[in-house]
């Protein structure tokens, strides 16, 4: 719950913790009720910052895990106000890749963002 303070606290989601998972010491993929986020620590800025991010009605499909085991990828469509995207006012699809630090954290974040994606 801390960790979501920091990394939203310049957004001002209303977003409630559900899961995280510790990529490496300076990054971070997040879980909330409303959505997944990607979060890295700036060390110049002392702070967590949102890398991206996608409410679970632009996940286009369910997370699948990658072939090596150590990491998880889906398709999402960017916000078309977001980013170099508001030049376009289009809907494309990005497809993201998540790579965790071992095969059991990869199993349990699929599980848990899955759950998380269907419950939408």
């Amino acid at each position: 719950k801390y960790l979501l303070s920091q990394v939203t606290r310049h957004t001002h989601w209303p977003d409630l913790y559900y899961h995280h998972s510790l990529l490496t010491t300076k990054s971070t993929f997040i879980l909330t009720d409303q959505r997944c986020i990607m979060s890295e620590y700036d060390d110049v800025m002392n702070s967590w910052k949102v890398e991206w991010s996608h409410v679970y009605q632009d996940v286009e499909s369910l997370p699948c895990v990658l072939s090596s085991g150590t990491g998880i990828t889906f398709t999402a469509y960017m916000d078309p106000n977001a980013g170099f995207s508001k030049f376009f006012k289009n809907r494309r699809k990005k497809s993201r890749i998540v790579t965790l630090p071992n095969e059991t954290e990869t199993q349990l974040l699929h599980t848990v963002f899955t759950k998380r994606l269907r419950a939408h």
